[in-house]
């Protein structure tokens, strides 16, 4: 496969610097002096709390960001019990639900269509990153890391799945699931409980029919919304979205030792390359344009599918990075 425009220039002229430094550590930049320049205004960023600012209201904190720029600081080498990590985590924690899930700040005033965050009810793939966080840190044994396992396993239905926000009993998400969040939550359990607990079984099999439907989708061209049976362009949300998470890198799935070379991914791959836009991006439903988050997300899901090499847009990579100074300068198209 190949792809039609370079990606990179939107990348690093509109994506903020989490964007960028995500970029430049997964091309093996991660040490460049514009990754320490991104991490800088990162580390910049942080609240005397250990918090981050919200996307949503800069002026205030968000679970999501917080959780997002923990696990990037991770990555890009910061130790578990310096400053920056310990005081994020020490914040998480402050704010587990006693179900053991988390949800977003209460104080935000989250868009409507983001029907995925709530800050009334606990979020389930967001409960699954803050374990994995944990579970980096050293903390996966305490008793905050375990509360958040057992209510995600009471989360679990009938089906196998996951919904992106709790439920109770009587509650229609009780017996349907979110594929996204399904697929993250179940390779997680896999990696918690083993590949022959139930638990993941079940998940698995579940995951396993919805890249099923992923891949008819991309054969036909169109995926179908399921609140109102609207037909939907096939957009990069919907092809990645069972993959990989924007947090985690490797994805879960493919930490998991998932084999890339799924037909099923091979075909959504192929159809993920010819949505690509002519600015180099990808734009998902729910966005009126491309997005520097979702054109990366597109470019990681293709690398790590074996769709591209790697080698192949490394030069693309370093040249945005050598010619890009803070946020108001771009890169040659060429």
């Amino acid at each position: 496969m190949k792809l039609k425009y370079n990606p990179f220039p939107l990348i690093f002229s509109r994506g903020d610097e989490v964007t960028r430094l995500v970029c430049l550590e997964f091309f093996g930049l991660g040490n460049s002096p514009q990754a320490t320049e991104c991490l800088a205004e990162i580390i910049r960023q942080q609240r005397p709390d250990g918090s981050f600012p919200s996307q949503c209201d800069p002026e205030s904190w968000g679970m999501l960001e917080t959780v997002r720029d923990t696990l990037l600081l991770l990555k890009v080498g910061l130790p578990p019990k310096g400053v920056h990590v310990d005081s994020a985590v020490r914040f998480i924690l402050d704010q587990q639900w006693r179900n053991g899930g988390w949800s977003e700040n209460r104080a935000l005033d989250l868009p409507p269509e983001q029907t995925w965050l709530s800050n009334e009810r606990s979020i389930t793939w967001l409960a699954a990153d803050v374990v994995d966080l944990l579970r980096q840190v050293g903390r996966g044994s305490g008793s905050e890391c375990q509360a958040a396992v057992r209510w995600l396993l009471r989360m679990q239905n009938a089906h196998g799945g996951w919904p992106s926000l709790a439920w109770e009993a009587g509650d229609p998400q009780a017996v349907t699931s979110d594929p996204d969040t399904t697929a993250q939550v179940t390779f997680l359990m896999g990696e918690i409980l083993g590949a022959d607990d139930p638990v993941y079984r079940r998940g698995r099999e579940r995951s396993e029919g919805y890249l099923d439907e992923c891949a008819r989708d991309a054969e036909r061209g169109y995926w179908v919304r399921l609140r109102d049976g609207r037909k939907m362009d096939l957009d990069v949300f919907h092809l990645t979205h069972l993959l990989l998470s924007w947090w985690l890198d490797p994805p879960r799935r493919f930490r998991a030792g998932y084999d890339a070379g799924d037909p099923r991914v091979r075909q959504m791959m192929e159809a993920l390359v010819s949505i690509q836009g002519a600015d180099g991006g990808w734009r998902p439903f729910f966005a009126g344009e491309s997005s520097p988050v979702y054109t990366l997300l597109a470019v990681k899901a293709l690398v790590l599918s074996g769709a591209l090499g790697r080698e192949e847009l490394e030069a693309g990579v370093k040249a945005c990075a050598v010619n890009w100074v803070g946020q108001q300068r771009g890169c040659d198209e060429s």
